[in-house]
């Protein structure tokens, strides 16, 4: 993530995300242009890693309660806290609609079967994608550019190929699920 700008997971995502909003841009340059914070978040990595033993060590027992607790009183707590937050980044009420919007469709894709995880990374990585894509078409306004290229031809042929491989193993999977139901006596 830091290297490339690029975020694996949902975690990184959110993290990326967290520095773009304070005008710090990962990427190849970003162990050079910001050192101290690059190598705070390797210490702060190694470090967490201890500290998370630690605290999960002792609080073991106290954290297994929260299973106890019921969840018509456990989701409205957190939903209140979560609408707290989301105003208190910038004291604006846009921000809990925003949170709400959001919460909703992410309940509504989770519901339908959907990964959350392109969508974060669609919404983190969007604007860096608008940017660079202008960027490519001020040189050129011909859209052929992206597969002619051959190393975005590559890329483009890499993402589409992906899609039809995992489009294959589904409709693969789906095929051969009705089959191995079937008992023979």
């Amino acid at each position: 993530m830091m290297a490339f700008g690029i975020p694996g997971d949902a975690v990184t995502a959110v993290m990326l995300g967290a520095l773009i909003i304070h005008g710090i841009q990962p990427g190849p340059l970003f162990a050079t242009t910001h050192s101290q914070i690059a190598y705070g978040m390797f210490v702060a990595y190694f470090l967490a890693h201890f500290l998370t033993v630690a605290v999960e060590w002792l609080g073991l027992k106290l954290f297994l309660r929260v299973i106890l607790v019921p969840q018509r009183v456990l989701i409205p707590v957190i939903l209140v806290l979560c609408g707290i937050g989301a105003f208190a980044l910038n004291n604006i009420v846009a921000n809990v609609w925003t949170f709400l919007i959001f919460g909703v469709i992410g309940y509504g894709m989770i519901k339908g079967g959907v990964p959350l995880a392109p969508m974060v990374l669609g919404v983190v990585l969007g604007d860096q994608l608008e940017v660079n894509l202008i960027r490519a078409l001020m040189t050129d306004a011909n859209l052929w550019l992206f597969v002619s290229r051959p190393i975005s031809g590559l890329m483009l042929a890499g993402a589409v190929a992906s899609v039809a491989w995992a489009l294959y193993r589904r409709r693969r999977s789906a095929a051969a699920a009705p089959a191995e139901v079937e008992v023979e006596f």
